[in-house]
């Protein structure tokens, strides 16, 4: 009766609704510095790190801060408890307004209905830009980097920052100096990436640092500005410039309306030189600033017309393949289905197709993986998701065709792809391989957690009849003994196994179809919970040292699986160490 009540205690424990899941979550704001200058920019981080599923996201309210851009949504796949999860960030790029102690505000997180807060961060902002702060990329613009070795006749530059009688320094650099705005489309939909470039166009010498970043509100945003600080030659109204890339971006919409463009501010210092006598005579330096006007675009919502039933949100141009791993597959083992999308556009909008799974094709949790180069417009790469699957059994089977829909925005209309259906030639089972018919579809519906304590009972039953004779037994030769290893001993010695030939006690296996009833929850959580509970009875009372050494090993993968951040233990593994250790060869 001890192994039994020990035995619900460990289930009732493990199986309590979000615990672990909650101890196990994360959600904190991350920034490069704690104190920044006042026309500094600081990136902050709102990054959740958990098992759960996030459902939704409370921007914070930011009061005293401009946003400069974001919130730029990041995610990285991490693997544990047998499924990918996603670690979650949410960018932004911040300017303070004053002075003084400022707080970076907290946000919140729906999780398992559920809202998770981070802990605000204060920020102390002075006047001048810390001294151990490296140049910000995009920030600090090089002093004279339109210094030539020697004067350019396409732009005149020498003579332009001559300042001849009667012309005024700050008109003169106002008509050389300017800064434009360009967008790849003045009007887009939601979720399609606009390329944003901000350009500095001058025709005088200048030492140029930015003051004011643009700031991008309601998008989502890919940085593409680098640190090449090389100046290029372009023609406006006729006239030849050096130019320099101030901001470059993608921006995707989030929502429709009106995006303004707002305007990025450098501050430009010339030396102008003074003639007398048709000779330089001297020099005089003049600094001011210069904005581009702002810009606007326009979002629309999705067309209705020729909208496809199944269509989820994919924008750009996509193509898609489909393979197997194995073509020429064996019953009950696992195979994998990869999906391969590739193309440009927006890939957080790139979801796993819908497949019409066949009835003889049990399937289980999704790895996504994405490969985005966000550096090039329109960001181009390749989305993978690989599914695992079983074929039940002998014969022939065939994964239809997979359709994907996704708007194209070079034509302006909805588009399908799809690929081939996929033929598996299925060979029998292999001996002593788990039953696969006791597979479900999916292993994520938490309306079969019921069954871990149904299972548990059955097990515990049956552990409680079989060893409740040995104790009987026992009993009759010697009521004092109380320990298993002294009943074990009496009943070899009723059996005429003596002491000195130093055999193990018999161990009575668990039933083959308790262990198959195990493989059916569907759940991979609650799965590994009561294999690590039925495995925990075990080892305590197993008295064989390999087998016991081989039930701790379970054990510890479960652990892994159930806990570790990385783990390289999934379902397939404990289920191979299972067959192992309770099901006898056939």
């Amino acid at each position: 009766m001890v192994h039994l009540l020990k035995y619900y205690l460990l289930v009732g424990l493990l199986t309590l609704p979000g615990v672990s899941v909650f101890a196990q979550s994360n959600f904190q704001i991350n920034t490069t510095y704690t104190t920044i200058g006042l026309k500094e920019t600081l990136q902050v981080s709102y990054t959740y790190a958990g098992l759960a599923e996030m459902q939704n996201w409370e921007a914070p309210d930011f009061k005293n801060w401009n946003i400069i851009s974001g919130p730029d949504f990041q995610t990285q796949q991490v693997y544990a408890n047998g499924k990918y999860h996603a670690e979650s960030n949410f960018v932004y790029l911040l300017q303070p307004k004053k002075t003084g102690k400022l707080v970076v505000p907290a946000a919140g997180l729906q999780i398992n209905n559920t809202t998770l807060h981070c802990k605000p961060l204060a920020i102390t902002v002075q006047q001048q830009i810390p001294a151990d702060h490296s140049p910000q990329a995009g920030v600090q613009m090089p002093g004279g980097f339109f210094e030539p070795d020697e004067e350019e006749e396409t732009t005149g530059i020498e003579r332009n920052a001559i300042l001849f009688p009667g012309e005024d320094a700050a008109q003169k650099t106002k008509e050389n100096i300017f800064i434009r705005v360009e967008a790849s489309k003045s009007k887009c939909v939601v979720g399609e990436s606009i390329l944003v470039t901000y350009t500095l166009y001058s025709r005088l010498r200048t030492s140029a640092k930015l003051i004011q970043q643009p700031a991008f509100n309601g998008c989502t945003v890919y940085e593409m500005t680098t640190q090449d600080l090389h100046s290029e030659k372009k023609q406006w109204n006729g006239k030849m410039y050096n130019t320099f890339i101030i901001r470059k971006v993608q921006l995707i919409p989030l929502t429709t309306g009106t995006i303004t463009l707002n305007a990025a501010t450098v501050q430009n210092t010339v030396t102008f030189y003074t003639l007398k006598n048709n000779a330089v005579n001297g020099s005089v330096d003049y600094s001011g600033l210069c904005s581009n006007a702002p810009m606007q675009l326009t979002v629309m919502a999705l067309p209705l017309r020729n909208k496809p039933e199944h269509f989820t949100g994919a924008i750009g141009h996509f193509t898609m393949n489909a393979r197997v791993e194995k073509k020429t597959d064996t019953a009950g083992d696992v195979n994998r289905l990869v999906i391969e999308i590739k193309g440009n556009g927006n890939f957080s909008s790139v979801t796993d197709p819908a497949i019409i799974w066949p009835k003889n094709i049990a399937h289980y949790s999704i790895a996504e993986e994405s490969e985005v180069n966000k550096l090039v417009y329109p960001a181009e790469g390749t989305k993978t998701f690989t599914i695992p699957f079983t074929c039940k059994q002998q014969g022939n089977a065939v994964i239809p065709a997979i359709t994907y829909n996704f708007y194209n925005t070079e034509t302006g209309d909805y588009q399908t792809i799809q690929t081939d259906s996929i033929p598996i030639q299925v060979g029998p089972a292999l001996k002593n391989f788990i039953n696969p018919d006791l597979y479900t579809q999916g292993n994520t519906n938490p309306t079969y957690i019921w069954i871990i304590p149904g299972i548990g009972l059955i097990v515990a039953i049956g552990w409680w009849i079989v060893y409740g004779r040995q104790k009987k037994a026992a009993a009759k030769q010697e009521p004092s003994l109380a320990s298993a290893t002294q009943i074990n001993k009496t009943t070899a010695q009723e059996t005429g196994i003596t002491a000195n030939t130093q055999e193990s006690p018999i161990v009575q296996p668990i039933e083959t179809n308790h262990i198959y009833e195990l493989l059916t929850i569907p759940d991979d959580i609650s799965f590994f919970k009561a294999v690590k509970a039925m495995a925990l009875v075990e080892e305590e009372r197993e008295t064989d040292s390999s087998r016991k050494e081989a039930l701790q090993e379970l054990i510890a993968a479960c652990n892994r699986a159930l806990y570790a951040k990385v783990a390289n233990t999934n379902r397939y593994d404990i289920a191979e160490q299972l067959k192992i250790l309770f099901i006898p060869p056939a």
